[in-house]
């Protein structure tokens, strides 16, 4: 059984634990909640407490950048752990989403 805590920020929400095929869908959920109510033009994930990630975890940010894009909002991803940023890397991601606050996404809003 792994971990995962998702509490809400003023920004967005913060990510802690272990992001995986066991919960990747509790992310999912809360982000697409957030996503139908009235939501800021920008929803930050804040990973800086993520201890793991595996392939379903980095699908499952690949698929919530475009689902925020489609509510015209950007979801940016910040404070990714190593270990983060060289799963999207391998996995070929690095440019559909921003591991840091200095990137847009490449899935904008209205895009």
């Amino acid at each position: 059984m792994t971990f995962l805590r998702v509490e809400e920020t003023p920004t967005g929400l913060a990510v802690s634990g272990e992001l995986d095929v066991n919960n990747a869908g509790v992310l999912a959920g809360r982000v697409r909640a957030m996503l139908l109510g009235a939501h800021p033009a920008t929803l930050q994930l804040d990973l800086h407490r993520l201890d793991f990630i595996d392939v379903t975890g980095v699908r499952t940010l690949y698929d919530l950048h475009f689902d925020a894009a489609a509510a015209d909002c950007a979801l940016t991803v910040s404070n990714a752990p190593l270990q983060t940023r060289r799963i999207v890397a391998v996995l070929g991601f690095q440019d559909v989403f921003a591991l840091s606050p200095e990137r847009r996404l490449l899935a904008e809003p209205g895009s």
